[in-house]
């Protein structure tokens, strides 16, 4: 995964945030057919980076994020990661 990090101030040393209202997978940026009708894409769609990639993938199912047991949602607080500078 790859993306822009922005350091400010009001966030504690040694975390990361991300804001899932802001990243997306390019939704609108390919040509898509609606009953028959081409909707033409905007390529300037295909930028951003979604945090979902980032989060702790639970080890049994490997194919979704882990789960928080008692509220039901995704354990956002949850996953580590590493930054490295490109």
């Amino acid at each position: 995964m790859i993306g822009k990090v922005r350091v400010i101030q009001g966030i504690r040393p040694g975390v990361v945030a991300f804001s899932l209202g802001h990243g997306h997978w390019s939704y609108g940026a390919s040509d898509v057919t609606i009953d028959g009708q081409v909707v033409k894409a905007d390529p300037r769609r295909a930028a951003g980076l979604h945090g979902n990639a980032a989060m702790r993938i639970d080890p049994v199912t490997r194919n979704t994020t882990l789960c928080d047991l008692f509220g039901g949602s995704a354990v956002f607080y949850d996953s580590r990661v590493k930054l490295v500078k490109v």
